[in-house]
């Protein structure tokens, strides 16, 4: 993160209290469009439009922390004094983010100090703070261009000698706003609305995009940086979570992969820890491998998810196969910019 000083060009007060500008690429000039900027006090933020052009009016005066996000480029905040008078223009340039990333190293690991990563692993801390701004960008999507999305599931069951019945199939529909926050002891939990009756059905969680920005998910959970590595044919970059072992509940565990280049999230995968510690009593394992596509400019959304379930005592089942598929999303007022 960069604390950094911003041009100022003074202009005559025609309008009230104003605070814009520009965001753009340091190396080619070019606008970032869709970049978050957020004005302190108040946590007011936007995303920039197509020219990476921003504006807050009604600004008092005062002294303020401009923060400046944009995936795939280093974070820079600035602090800035406005007299009341006349408005501020600001010109900020953003680099892209370069991270020396360690080889792939695969260790056993005891969670015994959960949280965010400090500062002294500076590539897990800037890995780290890229799948935060994942789950950020995420958020403010939903806020400023709501939509609903359009899930298509699919579940097979796979008997004792392997075969498979024929599917069950059926469509959900979603909000944006549609979220259960992460909570200890809630990773398997009664169904609510499109999911289906809670006095018939559990809801397992993966880990959403919500989950891995999620300040409790953060809190309980460690983080490692393995390197590069290589899924579906895709070289990614790997950051591997566990739960802390002080939880006793069914939790998750397992891997986001992001892009090398852009560092937007492309796929996950989720194992369901201790499923034998919740309503889940006879259930061997069950894993999810979810991936994602942009729905907007560096804004993924899941795009398919498929969750096997094994069984430990079950006399006609082996295991069970859950797809599901985003089959349609759409905005409820304009969309956002290409």
């Amino acid at each position: 993160m960069l604390l950094a000083p911003i041009v100022l060009i003074a202009q005559a007060a025609t309008a009230p209290p104003l605070i814009s500008g520009s965001v753009t690429n340091a190396e080619s000039g070019q606008p970032l469009g869709f970049s978050i900027v957020t004005l302190q006090p108040g946590g007011r933020r936007q995303f920039t439009d197509r020219s990476g052009t921003f504006a807050f009016t009604g600004a008092p005066a005062g002294r303020y922390v401009l923060s400046v996000r944009q995936i795939g480029y280093t974070p820079l905040d600035t602090q800035l004094v406005i007299d009341g008078e006349r408005p501020a223009v600001l010109q900020i340039a953003l680099r892209h983010l370069a991270i020396e990333l360690p080889p792939v190293t695969v260790t056993a690991n005891r969670c015994t100090n959960p949280g965010p990563p400090d500062s002294t692993d500076t590539a897990l801390r800037a890995v780290f703070d890229q799948l935060q701004e994942n789950a950020r960008r995420f958020e403010l999507l939903a806020d400023s261009y709501p939509f609903h999305f359009t899930l298509s599931l699919s579940i097979r069951e796979v008997g004792l000698r392997g075969d498979t019945g024929p599917p069950e199939l059926q469509r959900i529909q979603l909000p944006s706003n549609d979220h259960h926050p992460y909570h200890v002891g809630r990773v398997v939990e009664r169904a609510w609305g499109p999911w289906g009756d809670p006095d018939h059905f559990v809801v397992i969680r993966s880990a959403e995009l919500r989950d891995l920005g999620n300040a409790e998910f953060i809190a309980n959970h460690c983080f490692h940086l393995m390197g590069r590595d290589t899924i579906e044919g895709h070289a990614l970059v790997r950051l591997d979570f566990e739960p802390a072992l002080r939880i006793g509940s069914a939790d998750m565990a397992g891997t986001a992969y992001l892009d090398p280049e852009s560092y937007e999230l492309r796929y996950t995968v989720t194992v369901l820890t201790r499923p034998e510690r919740s309503e889940l009593s006879d259930v061997s394992g069950m894993t999810f491998r979810t991936r994602f596509r942009d729905i907007a400019r560096g804004v993924p959304l899941q795009d398919s998810l498929t969750a096997i379930t094994t069984y430990r005592f079950s006399r006609e089942r082996r295991a069970k196969i859950d797809t599901q598929r985003t089959v349609e999303v759409r905005f409820k007022r304009e969309p956002p910019p290409p």
